[in-house]
């Protein structure tokens, strides 16, 4: 198999409404019509409202491909027709909520033995201090929580490259902070010396998110790999939030990958330099992606932990206040069930087996691709417009997710059945080489 290495080329945002010139900023033709046509409504914004804008990514792709047969949009599990695929544990626990588990109120925070539950799975992967897991809305609420604790205009974040696109959009666009790209391959391998550069981008404060397996790349480095980010994460000179983005954990297809988050290793780091945070929840883990079940964890204990979560429940209390008690009943009747491991091994397994094919596949018909060894995707490098691609398959009863900015194609393998993967890797090549 050959791999690529694909450089982007950054992107310097700059917007009118906050005083910038130049580049036209995605909020700017909304502005301008509040402005046209509503002229109080504009007036009031606030700077965060100026900035917010609806991002035209993956959803909108999603949408567009719903109806194909073949369908590689969406980091879910299903059986590749658009059928959910829930663990038995799952459909139990929502044909046994009781009535006052669904329509109760639940804590702030989530039900105290839930939380219990998910701490103890978490103290069986790694030790070091660890808060009572905070339950969120799903997982993009948890970052979300943290951006608004951790981030503002003089905050330098790093974010991985490929990245996740909407760690922009709540680090940047809802937070102003200050955006920083660092390498996560270089030369098609792993890049060793990334975190160690990108730290010293940071000039007051940081906040700095790791995610692995990483979307869009599907790749998990090896302990060897990620050593050196971590030795340079430990000896920061500037105080420093570390985001431990574990939305895919235990998808790792390769023995050799790490198997557990960096959050474990980082648990005992000092704190006068470092803040571990573990954000992960039931959406893929326990594939129960409507449930929107997330938690937040960070590695303290004594005062600091009561501190921290009194501000994260306060932040929780003035947006959504509480997480629904009926989904969080029904993972805590998952967590509880004693036949939870197997049902999970097995739904690891078909995902292997899809990782499998696909890689196989990709081999097989010479397409140089990005290192992928986990999680759901895999990031294929495409020489002309990945949206012009992205239409041609459309239109052959195929989706998947254009990334101009990195000037690649996401395939999620996770939503794909197995035997129609050498078809689709098929019609990619056939449609990039012709």
């Amino acid at each position: 198999m050959q791999f690529f290495s694909h450089r982007k080329h950054e992107w310097v945002l700059r917007w009118r409404v906050s005083g910038y010139t130049g580049s036209m900023h995605p909020s700017d033709p909304l502005n301008l019509t509040l402005e046209n046509h509503h002229p109080a409504a504009f007036a009031c914004l606030t700077e965060v409202g100026k900035r917010m804008y609806f991002p035209m990514g993956i959803p909108a792709q999603a949408v567009e491909a719903k109806a194909a047969p073949i369908n590689a949009t969406i980091g879910q599990l299903t059986d590749g027709l658009g059928k959910a695929m829930p663990l038995q544990a799952i459909a139990n626990g929502i044909r046994g909520t009781s009535p006052n588990d669904a329509t109760l109120y639940a804590p702030q925070g989530g039900r105290r033995d839930l939380r219990e539950a998910w701490k103890a799975r978490l103290d069986a992967s790694g030790t070091g201090p660890k808060s009572l897991p905070f339950c969120t809305v799903g997982l993009t609420h948890g970052l979300s929580l943290l951006a608004d604790l951790f981030v503002d205009g003089a905050t330098d974040v790093l974010l991985p490259d490929p990245g996740w696109g909407n760690y922009r959009h709540i680090f940047e666009t809802k937070n102003g902070g200050r955006m920083h790209r660092y390498p996560v391959f270089k030369d098609g391998v792993f890049c060793a010396d990334a975190m160690e550069t990108a730290l010293k981008t940071v000039e007051t404060t940081g906040v700095v998110v790791l995610n692995f397996p990483g979307n869009p790349t599907g790749y998990t480095p090896t302990r060897a790999e990620i050593k050196p980010w971590l030795d340079a994460i430990r000896r920061s000179e500037k105080p420093i939030v570390v985001i431990c983005d574990d939305a895919y954990a235990g998808f790792v297809y390769d023995q050799d990958c790490l198997q557990t988050s960096p959050f474990h290793a980082l648990c005992d780091a000092d704190p006068h330099r470092v803040l571990a945070v573990k954000v992960d929840g039931a959406t893929k883990e326990l594939s129960f992606f409507g449930g929107r079940v997330g938690f937040v964890t960070f590695a303290v204990d004594g005062p600091a932990t009561e501190a921290l979560e009194h501000k994260i429940k306060g932040l929780a209390r003035a947006n959504v206040s509480t997480a629904p008690a009926i989904s969080q009943a029904v993972v805590l009747a998952a967590l509880r069930d004693p036949d939870l491991d197997r049902q999970q091994s097995e739904l690891l397994a078909l995902c292997q087996q899809r990782y499998e094919a696909l890689r196989s596949s990709v081999q097989s018909a010479s397409l140089q691709c990005l290192p992928f060894n986990s999680g759901f995707f895999l990031l294929l490098p495409v020489g002309g417009d990945p949206h012009a691609l992205r239409k041609r398959l459309l239109d052959r009863g195929m989706g998947i997710v254009a990334l101009p900015q990195y000037s690649a194609i996401r395939i999620a393998f996770s939503s794909t059945r197995t035997e129609d993967i050498p078809v689709l890797i098929k019609a990619i090549a056939e449609e990039i080489n012709r």
